[in-house]
Formats: C-alpha cells, structure tokens, sequence
C-alpha cells in the first residue's frame, strides 16, 4: 500500500527544470520505489484487471502524478501534462523520458553544448559536483565521446587558474587514469579535501601539492617548487638542478 504524500520528502528532489534530468529521475525512481508507486509508472494496468484492481492502480497513479509534478516547473508542466498524461502515470513518465531523456540529435546537442558552456569559476568542489552532474546527462542522451577527451575537456576548463597548473599537468601526464573521467574527478576530489584538511587554500598563492596515485601505489603528496627557492621537501630533483631556482637550466619551448 503506498503511503500518503510527503511534501518533506519530495522537496529533497530537485524541481525539474529541463537541464538537470539524470539527477532528477533517479531521485524521483528511489522516492516513488520507497513509496511503492514505480510499477504504475513504468505500464499500464492489464486489459483482464479487475475493477478493484483497477480502482487501486487509478488511486496509485494519482499519488504518483501528484508527487512528480510537485517537482516540474511550469514550463516542464505544460510541455508534459496534456488530456492522455494528466491522469495516467505511465504515460506521464513516458512523455518526460520522450521530452528530456530522449537520444534525438536535439537533446543531445542541448546537453553537450550545456557542458561545454560551463566554465569554472574557482570553486574546485563546485565545479568537480557540477561536472559529474553533466557527466550523467551525457549518458542519459547517449553521447558517445572517447574517455581520454573528456578528461581533456575536464581539465582544460581548470587550466585557466595558474593555482592549478600543477594538478592540472600531473593529472595530464597520468596515463592510467586520464581516460577515466571518473576517476580524474575523484583525484581532483582527493586534492580539494587535501587543502581543506591542511589548512590550505585553493585561492593562495602557496606551493601546490597534489594528490595522485597508481593502481601500485598510494596516494602520496608530490611538493614543488616555487617563488624562485627550492622546496626542500621536494624529492625530484637537487638543488642545484631546480628550474625555481636556476630558471636558466629550464629547457627552451
């Protein structure tokens, strides 16, 4: 039996704006599954139910369509809920798969060129939250792009703020992971909470330090060099060979 509606509930599930699709149906499937109305979502009732059969799956589709519509906009509600939607909940579900989910060239461009629009703005756990959001779009619509690519794309849009030069360049040069986007945003993750853990900010002009790892080793803190002096804690090279310090030895471009 399906409980009663829960406004508290359903406000933890973001308003369906036309953008945000993917995070927007799974939070909606897990809340309508918890609620036991996912079935009349996903078909129709059989021509042989009967009438309290019937009776039961129009009163669960209601409650359904009353939970899912609490969460559209209204431009998203008058673009899905028409004479066949406003009283049937898998057509409903139907219509807003067709409308957002749909692979057709135009949804597929609409969320490709949403990405690539998106900038960083200097928030590295924005930006890293953000991206895998649009990440799950891409494969709701089914575009299809070589891994490698999209980490380039990934960390490109990072390569504007000089802080992260660094990471931006080691995680570049990782050959096991800079085809995993995945796996690209979880190093950038593993870096963002290393700062906050150390006290140290993203916005400073201290020394970078940037977590990596290999599928041999753990994660380990690489140091650099920086402001003309050698960092001692710096393992890589010598003193005497450190560009920070002898920028002349820097091989020319």
């Amino acid at each position: 039996m399906a409980e009663k509606f829960n406004e508290k509930e359903a406000t933890s599930i973001p308003i369906l704006d036309g953008t945000n699709y993917s995070e927007w149906y799974l939070r909606m499937c897990f809340l309508l599954q918890s609620k036991d109305l996912l079935e009349v979502c996903e078909k129709a009732i059989g021509q042989d139910a009967t009438p309290s059969a019937v009776n039961r799956w129009t009163k669960l589709s209601f409650e359904a369509i009353t939970t899912i519509t609490s969460r559209i906009n209204n431009c998203v509600f008058l673009e899905v809920i028409n004479s066949k939607t406003s009283d049937k909940a898998n057509l409903l579900c139907s219509k807003i798969n067709e409308q957002y989910a749909s692979k057709r060239a135009m949804n597929k461009g609409r969320v490709w060129m949403n990405w690539r629009k998106a900038n960083y703005s200097g928030n590295l756990h924005h930006y890293i939250e953000e991206t895998r959001k649009f990440l799950l779009e891409l494969d709701s619509v089914s575009v299809k792009m070589p891994s490698e690519i999209l980490s380039y794309i990934i960390l490109g849009k990072l390569a504007g703020d000089s802080k992260l030069n660094q990471v931006v360049e080691l995680l570049t040069l990782n050959e096991e992971i800079i085809n995993k986007p995945d796996q690209i945003l979880s190093r950038l993750q593993e870096y963002s909470n290393h700062c906050q853990t150390k006290d140290t900010c993203l916005n400073t002009s201290s020394p970078a330090s940037a977590l990596v790892s290999s599928s041999n080793e753990p994660y380990r803190i690489l140091y650099y060099c920086s402001n003309g002096k050698h960092n001692p804690k710096c393992l890589t090279h010598k003193k005497e060979e450190c560009f920070a310090e002898n920028p002349h030895l820097r091989p020319q471009k």
